[in-house]
C-alpha cells in the first residue's frame, strides 16, 4: 500500500493487478510492462492484510492497477479483497471499473466501500446507467481522464463526481467551458464533485460526499 499524490484519496492499494481492457492511455499498463513485462490479472495474497495495519482512518483507492470487475479477475480474488476490507472498517475504499455489467456480487460489497465507473468519452455514458442497475448507494462517476468536450447529455444521478485531465502526457485537455457545464450540472443536482488540480479550477470544487471523508 502506498501514499499517493492522487488528490481525492490517501493511499493506493493493489491486492489485484493487471487488466485486459487495453486502454491506450493506461498509466498502469506502462508501469507494469516496465517492471514485469506483462499486465495479466493476478492476485497478490501478501498485500491483503495491509489496510488492517494502518490505524489512521484513510480513503484507499483499491486496485488502481487493475479493473476490479474486468475480464480475467476471478470471483474468489474479489471475495478475498472483500474480506480484507471488512477487516479494516476504519477505512473507506474506492473501487473503479469500466465493466459495470460484470458486477454480479453487489450483495457481497462491504459497507465501507464506494463503487464507481470511469467515463472518459460520451460513448462511455452507458456505464453510469449500468452501474445504477447494480448498485444504488455509495456510487460515483470518475470523468478521468476526460477525453471529450461532448458531455451535454450526461446525467449524473450518483453520490459523487470526479473530474480529471490526462495525467503526465501531452494531449487532450478539457475546455474550461466543458468543466463548467459539468460543475453546473452537479450543482443543479446537489452532487458534490472533486475537480482535480490538473484541470485547473483551484480548490473550490474539491468536495467530498457525506460519509466518505470525516
Amino acid at each position: 500500500m502506498n501514499k499517493t499524490k492522487i488528490e481525492w484519496c490517501d493511499y493506493t492499494w493493489n491486492p489485484i493487478t493487471g487488466c485486459l481492457n487495453g486502454c491506450p492511455y493506461c498509466y498502469a499498463r506502462k508501469i507494469a510492462m516496465r517492471f514485469t513485462g506483462h499486465f495479466n490479472p493476478a492476485l497478490h495474497v501478501d498485500r491483503l492484510g495491509e489496510p488492517a495495519k494502518l490505524r489512521k482512518q484513510s480513503i484507499i483507492f483499491a486496485d488502481s492497477m487493475s479493473d476490479f470487475w474486468g475480464r480475467g479477475v476471478k470471483q474468489e480474488w474479489r471475495n478475498s479483497v472483500y474480506e480484507a476490507m471488512k477487516q479494516a472498517p476504519q477505512h473507506k475504499f474506492i473501487l473503479l471499473t469500466k465493466q459495470p455489467q460484470n458486477i454480479r456480487d453487489a450483495k457481497k460489497i462491504p459497507e465501507n466501500v464506494w463503487v464507481g465507473v470511469s467515463v472518459t468519452t460520451f460513448g462511455d455514458r452507458w456505464r453510469i446507467a449500468t452501474l445504477l442497475t447494480k448498485i444504488q448507494k455509495r456510487i460515483l462517476v470518475s470523468l478521468e481522464p476526460l477525453l471529450t468536450d461532448n458531455i451535454s447529455s450526461y446525467v449524473f444521478t450518483v453520490n459523487w463526481v470526479i473530474v480529471g485531465a490526462l495525467t503526465g502526457q501531452k494531449g487532450f485537455r478539457p475546455k474550461d467551458s466543458t468543466v463548467r457545464r459539468i460543475i453546473n450540472e452537479c450543482v443543479r443536482l446537489d452532487i458534490p464533485m472533486f475537480v482535480k488540480d490538473n484541470v485547473g479550477f483551484g480548490k473550490t470544487y474539491q468536495l467530498f460526499p457525506e460519509g466518505l471523508k470525516s
